[in-house]
């Protein structure tokens, strides 16, 4: 190549280099910036979420006090008359806890019965219409805790209420005792989390609306109501996660910020509704000290690629004069042999010629390494000497073929001049003139490398086979349409298989149980397609036991990516799908009567109600109360009584039916579900049950065996609009009236008691 050319090649090189420096070191910043901005909004989380946690647990140890507070009320207002003993302790807690403006003690009509404000007292003021008073009148609830919705004082502040419910003497809606929080409370608070000026930090109501909010000079934020479309409160409400980090359009400031979101719903307050908490800050204050960095190491690449750029400019100015200086003594220089030379030096493999009285014409460098010779050694050789008489035997009828004008083509297995081992793959080509051999070309590749490569594959099958056959989990390979291929030991252990012949070539999914085979066929189907996929499924093996297994199968595919077939990996659970039924029997059963527990009785009655609703039919319900059950507990202790519900329980399982449902709802209370039952057989059925009761004895270690009575109360669906709870207030009412009018017997809602109660 002409000598300029080669140097304007090489300065394309050069500047190639360059340019992929340049580039490498503009990737290797452009991702380190990428990573620091990575780190800056980690770290922003990380620090938005640690604040919004500080605000949550203050409000809720706030809310935890009140509620106490409340509890306190409750149950004094319960224990006696209300008076102005109790109206000075409301004014005393109030001044005490700064966080409440105002605490009320409502009736059930809405009257203030007493109040930390002595002017409210008797009044009815308009208190029933609030939503305090009116949510625990529509769904009372002694054990929630009620959080009103922000509303508007007549001091033009937001306040939200803590409320509970007072009960009457049958759990029933009595009045409400409530406290007023002041948001203004929480400014400070708000106000001193925020570690940067562009910070906002507040306060809403699990509906949405703003009720504190810091800094003041964003007072507009106050009232304004999150659960717009879009929003991030609504997308933290529907992700369902307890605490969350979004960045983007916040909708209630216009701004684009970042923004950590979290509930204030602690478990142990039981609120009806949560709070929730809000820290955000600016994206723009976030990110200014990375872009500031970007806009430097941006600069600093561009001054540097400059000035590389004319550097090299300059040397290769320079280094041209040379090149052009050197340019006639290089075309002086002979090259008669030096492109033969050349090629063959450069090809990956040993070529020679040997004449037709077997003397050596030519041999690469690589010949000469192979046989450990220098080109002197190896000019005018005889192949016998060159290869030894061992060699040459085996060698010798390819020899005389390719003199023949025969091309061959063989492997062979040489011996180095180091002493090692070499495998090659050998070509003689006749050289033919005239139709008479001069001799023969010899081309021979050394393929070592892939011979150990194909003996190192040979081991390796073998080991891996070894190793299938030692793995304790079930290793199976399907053919696309299902046929079983291979298995190992334990796969063929979990089928109950005596050998490997007995399976192959059979569907596996003939061993699925009907239920799962559509399942299994499925996952196979998907994976033919070239995905993965995992099924747990049930099987009776070819000895009839079931086992449940678990597989996880991916697809096998050949050197052109085709899909050959199915690899899945299969463990036995049986025993961990026996713990899991296991645990959810426990979680559906009261353990002391081995009944339904309360959960559980109310979704099998949910279940009855809406199968009598769709399809028709009578449907009854009774609630049940052992008699005088506090006294057997206070005269015989806890274990008698234990005795006394566990006798109960196994009563309840003679007398009804396996469809009728029975469950303990607490303590003595139980109730019972009786699908396709009319009010006179329920009545034949309650009065039966009674009757058993009232017969059966619990044994004691001491004096005479202990006897006890049943009160029941029994109530049928009429029409179908009744929901569960109704039908239990009704059975619950006639229940009531069945203890009021004497107990041990069974009263039916809605049916006079002279007519309706039996007893022994």
């Amino acid at each position: 190549m002409n000598p300029l050319h080669r140097q304007h090649n090489q300065f394309l090189v050069q500047w190639l280099i360059l340019a992929t420096a340049l580039l490498l070191l503009g990737l290797a910043i452009g991702y380190d910036l990428h990573q620091e901005r990575g780190r800056v909004e980690r770290r922003e989380q990380e620090r938005l979420l640690a604040t919004s946690r500080v605000i949550q647990e203050n409000v809720e140890q706030n809310l935890a006090s009140v509620n106490r507070v409340l509890g306190d009320l409750r149950k004094e207002a319960a224990a006696g008359p209300v008076g102005a003993k109790f109206n000075e302790r409301l004014v005393t807690l109030t001044e005490a806890m700064p966080s409440v403006r105002t605490i009320l003690l409502l009736d059930r009509t809405g009257a203030v019965r007493a109040a930390s404000r002595p002017e409210l007292v008797g009044s009815s003021a308009d208190f029933h219409q609030r939503d305090y008073f009116r949510t625990p009148q529509q769904h009372p609830s002694a054990e929630l805790l009620f959080i009103s919705p922000p509303f508007r004082t007549m001091l033009g502040v937001f306040a939200i209420t803590v409320t509970r419910m007072v009960p009457g003497p049958r759990g029933e809606f009595a009045g409400v005792i409530t406290a007023t929080l002041d948001p203004q409370y929480f400014d400070p608070l708000l106000d001193s989390v925020r570690y940067a000026p562009d910070m906002a930090a507040s306060l809403h109501h699990g509906d949405g609306l703003v009720f504190a909010h810091a800094p003041r000079q964003q007072a507009t934020v106050i009232g304004k109501d999150l659960d717009q479309p879009g929003s991030f409160f609504r997308r933290h409400r529907e992700s369902g996660q307890a605490a969350s980090v979004f960045a983007g359009t916040v909708l209630a400031m216009g701004q684009e910020r970042m923004i950590a979101q979290r509930n204030v719903q602690p478990a142990e307050l039981n609120m009806d509704k949560p709070l929730g908490v809000a820290v955000s800050r600016r994206l723009d204050d976030i990110y200014a000290p990375w872009r500031h960095d970007f806009q430097v190491r941006a600069a600093g690449f561009v001054l540097g690629a400059l000035v590389l750029g004319l550097g090299l400019h300059a040397y290769q100015r320079r280094l041209g004069q040379f090149v052009r200086q050197e340019e006639a003594a290089a075309n002086a220089l002979a090259a008669s042999e030096r492109f033969m030379k050349l090629v063959a030096d450069n090809i990956p493999g040993m070529v020679g010629y040997w004449t037709s009285e077997l003397r050596c014409a030519f041999a690469n460098s690589a010949y000469l390494e192979w046989f450990g010779k220098t080109a002197d050694q190896m000019r005018g050789i005889s192949i016998q000497e060159l290869m030894g008489e061992a060699l040459f035997r085996q060698n010798e009828p390819y020899i005389r073929a390719a003199l023949r004008g025969e091309r061959q083509d063989f492997e062979r297995t040489l011996t180095k001049a180091d002493g090692s081992t070499g495998y090659t793959w050998a070509q003689y080509v006749p050289d033919i003139e005239d139709g008479r051999v001069r001799g023969f070309f010899v081309l021979v590749s050394d393929i070592s490398r892939l011979k150990r490569v194909e003996m190192d594959l040979v081991a390796s099958e073998a080991n891996l086979k070894a190793i299938i056959e030692t793995e304790p989990e079930c290793v199976k390979l399907l053919a696309p349409d299902g046929r079983l291929l291979q298995m190992n030991r334990a796969g063929l252990d979990m089928i109950e298989a005596d050998a490997e012949d007995q399976v192959i070539g059979a569907h596996v999914v003939d061993l699925v149980v009907s239920e799962h085979k559509e399942a299994f066929n499925t996952l196979n189907a998907l994976v033919a397609r070239g995905e993965t996929g995992s099924l747990e499924f049930e099987i009776v093996g070819l000895k009839g036991r079931r086992r449940w297994l678990d597989t996880h199968a991916v697809p096998m595919r050949d050197a052109n990516g085709r899909i050959t077939g199915v690899l899945g990996v299969t463990r036995d659970i049986t025993e961990h799908k026996k713990s899991q039924q296991e645990l959810e029997r426990l979680s559906q059963t009261d353990a002391l009567t081995g009944l339904s527990n309360r959960r559980y009785f109310l979704t099998l009655a949910e279940q009855e109600l809406a199968r009598a609703q769709r399809y028709g039919g009578a449907l009854s319900v009774f609630m049940m109360d052992l008699d005088h059950f506090k006294v057997v507990n206070d005269t015989y202790g806890h274990q008698t009584g234990d005795l006394v519900l566990q006798k109960l329980g196994g009563l309840c399982r003679e007398a009804l039916r396996e469809i009728d449902s029975v469950g303990r709802l607490g303590g003595e209370e139980f109730a019972v579900i009786l699908p396709q039952t009319d009010a006179p057989r329920a009545l034949e059925v309650a009065e039966r049950l009674r009757q058993a009761v009232a017969r059966t004895e619990v044994a004691l270690e001491r004096g005479l065996p202990l006897h006890f009575t049943l009160s029941i109360g029994v109530t049928t669906l009429a029409g179908g609009s009744a929901n569960i709870d109704t039908l239990l207030g009704q059975a619950d009412s006639a229940l009531y009236e069945a203890k009021r009018s004497g107990r041990n017997r069974v009263c039916v809602y809605g049916v006079a008691p002279a007519t309706a109660e039996t007893t022994v």
